[in-house]
């Protein structure tokens, strides 16, 4: 059965999953390393439903060794900058997926402590890629917590101050509804290159499947920037593939089989009418890119699509956006 993917960011807070499950049944989410989940996450793969994919399995133990590294790299960092600091930065020039700069003296400090023969450079641009991942998953969640805590002091403080002024409590908030991704600063930081270093990881396992859900729209934002021809699909003109002509919000099962319609037939006419409709999740398409080719240029490696030929693609690549903007 296909399944959405959950991309660029590799930690899926419980908020954003009850996003994603209002849509859909179940998630692939790509994790840096698999002994490494949140509690949360562990959850909801126990649930079924999320479907965990991880890095090549001879891989596993360089990465954990090469994560043990840095971090004790980092301990020795304490009372300067930091390891998360220092690859979380946006400073001008700081890319943590180049050998250059800071990240190269790290990984330098890394190699001189490290044994076993040295990856080759495909390996080693995936083992970067997962490690840049892993620590920023590690600032996702540390940034949800934070913000959670905040907000329910928020609350509170609010709840305390009408009280006092004989004002009526405020309604909780609706179960099930979350913030966006990018209400979290720590989600923004570096999004290119969490792009890239998610495609990277993409390239070396990828999931059949042609349709990708993010909770950013500053994703978005981005894939419309590295490719022009994506457009947005509204609910009538995908409707109008299955033969129907309304748009009511769909059923939780129903969406998945529209969208992998939608990946392989000639989209709808851009000139098809659609009206807004507030419950229906933003859907996008890239005409005539596959998902293996679309990520191959987001990792800047093109010739990743030629050794997933086992994979099944698709026509076009499906984005989903459940950050909630107004059509």
């Amino acid at each position: 059965m296909t399944k959405p993917i959950y991309f660029p960011h590799t930690y899926l807070p419980p908020a954003a999953a009850a996003a994603i499950r209002s849509a859909f049944a179940a998630v692939v989410g790509y994790a840096p390393a698999a002994g490494r989940l949140t509690p949360d996450m562990r959850a909801l793969a126990e649930s079924g439903f999320l479907e965990i994919v991880t890095p090549a399995a001879e891989d596993e133990e360089r990465l954990e060794r090469a994560l043990r590294e840095y971090e004790h790299w980092g301990r020795l960092q304490q009372g300067g900058p930091g390891l998360l600091a220092v690859f979380l930065s946006d400073r001008p020039g700081a890319d943590p997926l180049m050998a250059d700069g800071t990240a190269a003296q790290i990984a330098s400090q890394v190699r001189r402590r490290s044994t076993g023969a040295p990856p080759s450079a495909a390996h080693a641009a995936c083992l970067r890629a997962a490690i840049f991942l892993q620590l920023a998953q590690q600032a996702d969640e540390q940034g949800y917590q934070v913000k959670a805590e905040l907000d329910r002091s928020e609350r509170a403080h609010a709840g305390l101050l009408g009280a006092l002024a004989g004002k009526p409590p405020a309604p909780a908030p609706e179960a099930g509804v979350p913030p966006p991704i990018e209400g979290v600063p720590e989600a923004d930081l570096l999004l290119e290159q969490r792009l890239r270093a998610w495609a990277r990881l993409f390239g070396q396992r990828p999931y059949a499947s042609p349709v990708f859900v993010t909770a950013s729209s500053k994703v978005i934002d981005l894939l419309a920037e590295k490719f022009p021809t994506m457009r947005r699909i509204g609910p009538t003109a995908l409707n109008g593939m299955a033969g129907g002509g309304r748009p009511p919000a769909p059923p939780r099962g129903g969406l998945l089989p529209r969208l992998e319609r939608l990946a392989s037939l000639p989209l709808p006419d851009p000139s098809v009418a659609d009206e807004p409709c507030n419950t229906f999740p933003e859907i996008y398409a890239v005409p005539d890119l596959p998902s293996l080719r679309l990520f191959a240029c987001l990792a800047e490696n093109e010739d990743a699509a030629g050794t997933t030929a086992a994979v099944r693609d698709w026509r076009h690549t499906v984005i989903v956006g459940l950050a909630g903007r107004a059509p």
